[in-house]
């Protein structure tokens, strides 16, 4: 199942507090309602009863189900309960919810559907879900989803069919249920993802991501967490939680649904054509420190290490040491690593040792321990416990086929183990390919040591874990609100294409007064008869209020004083042909280094956006930017800016000077400033180029759309 409402979960009650999840998440009485001994959940659904739990059944049409005494009512049982879970229909959940709400119970857990995703009456259902629950005061999981399983305590309040897991750190909460079954079979292999709670949350008509996930930083079983999301609902609350899950030591790593081009037009500028939803929910996730995914295994692949390895263990990894059995494993380690940014450093004082061993080799990681160690124990122990002693290495994995019939292999990883257990470092084992034999999960229950699921998996799981090592423990994306209110421009706007665009000179004048650098212009009136200018050539001339100039041949290059007349009467064709708005802009032809860009978005699914890239045509060709949910500190802009780092252009090239980062970083905080405190009537600002000069960077050019008042955008320029 999975959600597709676009409905907002509501707070709980009239003063906006959220319900407390506690006694729904962890009971210490449940009542079934709807259950039967006939129905294909009963196998599930009677596992209930075998925990040390208080459980009840209440069905009106049985006297007994499971075995067990039924009530005829929620009311009749005489007392709250901790959790109601669900099994009845839309229509009877909702009468149902009235109950739980005069009862006092705890929550309601419910897996029907029928509710805000099909529309129409399931969606004043919802409301009425919502409604009592407010009343109430209580947490609802769903509808439309699974249920929720307590691993640890053996309670599933799920219509999931039973399956293997392992009780573990991992928690996960996922929009689509069935996501939780197919994380459970991804990560029930040898070693693995142990689980504590497994969530579906649905439709979230009451309890959303925001709520499970500020549940799960504050539960003590809970130390690393997993999402399987569509959407945040509530992003200043979510990543609020989010920031002290940093805080807290408990990673998140997160599987974004829904990433294909979607990417929604928010105004004609550059930025929308750059903007899309999945890039906004990157953005946002780099910046909070989530680490992402793109399908279930991987997912079960980033978090296996953290789960795996006490947190005492987890290292940033600025060193890995690998060691393998054969040159072709070495090989494949050293492209793979490079490519998933795992450092693999060869160090030549190792290297010298290593050759004073086995004169043959040529490298020392990762390390082709080759046929030598077959016939000689001694020298893979001496090896192990060098590697292991090594300042360089965080960690120390060892790779070899293990699979089920390759027990011969058990003497080498018997030995490491050994060495494990003298060392403070993480010690990992795993196949390059396959799933590894059970012979090897002693290693991780009785040694510590983590066991991986391929090259590749493996290296991702342990690039999770260096970047959330890594991570500033004071990343966060701060709630909009946190930024002072920028004032909504009071002059007369233009229309372009239904659109409410700012005129050249008070989108300049905006940036400003945010503190942005802006070019020298002026302006020539439609009117003018004789225009001049007080600049020395050569100029730009251009047509200033409209959003793509380069499209009408509207921007000239490289005029003259002299020229100047002639320059703006071809402008004026132009603009008499096409129909737009005829002001001329004329500014200075700047000399300049370098052409970067920034576009500022008020408004998109998780608040206002800066996107940073190169300047000019680039920001089109390249279709590469960075980007900060908005307002951001400087050393989030520096972030941004070091992004393009490979690209070689931000230390200058061909003689040309080094970007100023502390200047462009501190441009990009006041873009952002303006971004959040404009975020009600921001819509996009487009700044290509801002041309870094040899005074510093100047913007040269803006376009800025913002929301129009009611009835303002119409036929021809707008005057409200």
């Amino acid at each position: 199942m999975t959600s597709r409402p676009d409905a907002i979960a509501q707070p709980a009650d009239p003063d906006g507090r959220r319900a407390p999840l506690g006694r729904l998440l962890r009971p210490d009485s449940v009542a079934v309602v709807g259950a039967s001994d006939t129905s294909t959940l009963a196998q599930t659904v009677a596992s209930i009863f075998e925990r040390d739990i208080e459980a009840f059944v209440v069905n009106p049409k049985y006297e007994t189900v499971f075995g067990q005494r039924t009530y005829p009512s929620l009311t009749a049982i005489g007392h709250p309960v901790d959790a109601v879970f669900s099994l009845l229909s839309a229509a009877g959940t909702v009468a149902l919810a009235d109950e739980v709400a005069d009862t006092g119970s705890g929550g309601l857990v419910t897996v029907a559907s029928g509710f805000a995703e099909v529309g129409g009456e399931g969606a004043e259902l919802q409301r009425r879900l919502e409604a009592a629950a407010r009343r109430g005061n209580y947490p609802v999981v769903g509808p439309n989803g699974v249920g929720y399983l307590d691993i640890h305590r053996g309670h599933e309040l799920t219509f999931l069919p039973r399956f293997e897991r392992r009780a573990g750190g991992v928690s996960i909460v996922a929009h689509s249920g069935a996501l939780l079954e197919a994380v459970a079979a991804s990560a029930h292999r040898v070693g693995g993802v142990g689980f504590n709670l497994m969530i579906a949350a649905g439709n979230e008509a009451v309890t959303d991501m925001a709520d499970y996930l500020e549940y799960l930083v504050e539960d003590e079983a809970t130390r690393i967490i997993a999402l399987a999301l569509e959407k945040i609902r509530r992003p200043d609350a979510f990543f609020s939680a989010a920031a002290r899950a940093l805080q807290a030591g408990k990673p998140i790593i997160a599987l974004k649904l829904g990433r294909s081009a979607r990417g929604r037009v928010m105004t004609q500028s550059h930025t929308g054509t750059v903007i899309g939803d999945a890039w906004v929910y990157d953005v946002a996730f780099r910046q909070a420190r989530i680490d992402t995914a793109l399908e279930v295994d991987e997912l079960v692949d980033r978090v296996q290490f953290l789960e795996q390895l006490p947190s005492s263990k987890w290292t940033e990894l600025r060193g890995l040491g690998v060691l393998t059995g054969t040159g072709g494993f070495a090989t494949m380690t050293a492209d793979i690593a490079e490519e998933e940014s795992i450092d693999v450093p060869e160090i030549p004082a190792l290297t010298e040792w290593v050759q004073g061993l086995i004169p043959s080799l040529r490298c020392s990681n990762p390390l082709d321990a080759t046929g030598v160690i077959l016939s000689n124990l001694d020298i893979w122990d001496q090896i192990v416990t060098t590697y292991a002693g090594r300042p360089e290495l965080d960690a120390v994995i060892f790779l070899s086929q293990f699979a089920p019939w390759d027990t011969r292999n058990r003497r080498f990883s018997d030995r490491l183990a050994a060495v494990s257990a003298t060392s403070d470092k993480p010690f990992l084992l795993s196949p390059l390919a396959g799933q590894a034999g059970e012979w090897m999960e002693e290693y991780r229950s009785d040694f510590g040591i983590a066991i991986g699921n391929g090259l590749r998996g493996t290296l991702r799981g342990l690039q999770s874990m260096s970047r959330f090592m890594r991570a500033r423990p004071d990343a966060a994306v701060r709630a909009a609100s946190t930024a002072a209110s920028v004032a909504r421009p009071c002059s007369p706007t233009i229309e372009s294409n239904g659109e409410a665009m700012l005129s050249f000179a008070d989108s300049m004048a905006l940036l400003a007064a945010a503190g942005v650098p802006v070019a020298p212009y002026e302006l020539v009136a439609p009117e003018d008869p004789a225009p001049t200018t007080a600049f020395d050539g050569p100029l730009v001339v251009k047509l200033g209020d409209l959003a793509h100039r380069t499209e009408h041949g509207a921007v000239l290059l490289g005029v003259d004083a002299s020229g100047l007349p002639s320059a703006v009467e071809h402008l004026r064709g132009i603009a008499a042909s096409a129909s737009l708005p005829a002001t001329v802009v004329v500014q200075p032809q700047l000399a300049g280094h370098h052409e970067v860009f920034v576009g500022v978005t008020g408004a998109s699914e998780l608040g206002p956006v800066v996107a940073f890239g190169l300047g000019g045509i680039f920001i089109e060709v390249l279709g590469r930017v960075s980007g900060r949910i908005a307002p951001f500190s400087a050393t989030d802009a520096a972030e941004m800016i070091a992004e393009f780092d490979d690209l070689g252009v931000a230390d200058g090239h061909r003689g040309s000077p080094p970007w100023d980062r502390d200047e462009l970083a501190g441009i990009l905080v006041r873009a952002g400033d303006l971004a959040a405190g404009g975020r009600d009537w921001l819509r996009s600002m487009d700044v290509n180029p801002l041309i870094q000069t040899d005074t510093g960077f100047v913007a040269v050019d803006c376009v800025c759309f913002i929301e129009p008042e009611s009835g303002e955008v119409g036929d021809g320029p707008i005057r409200k």
